[in-house]
């Protein structure tokens, strides 16, 4: 069996490189979101447990509830969502580094 050709190497390379720059890059921040949201969350359940708020409900409590209520929503969403993009993207600079 005859080695690729040259030509067919920098097709196949432009062909990766481009798939990276059109699938991965784009949902890059992704990943900086997700970490956001991790924090919120902690953040909001340590303050929940560690602080005691008795009677005083204020609407900032209620808004802070309900962020870390959505926060805690999304964070099994966005780890599925990360861990693909990382995976993908380790994935690809394999083929490309080949």
């Amino acid at each position: 069996m005859q080695p690729p050709s040259d030509n067919w190497k920098r097709i196949r390379r432009a062909a990766l490189e481009r798939a990276q720059r059109t699938a991965i890059d784009p949902l890059s921040p992704l990943s900086d979101f997700y970490l956001g949201v991790c924090a919120v969350y902690l953040a909001g359940f340590l303050q929940f447990n560690l602080f005691d708020y008795g009677s005083d409900f204020s609407w900032f409590t209620a808004c802070l509830i309900i962020c870390v209520a959505v926060a805690g929503a999304l964070v099994p969403v966005l780890t599925g969502s990360v861990l693909t993009l990382h995976f993908a993207s380790k994935k690809l600079e394999r083929l490309i580094a080949e």
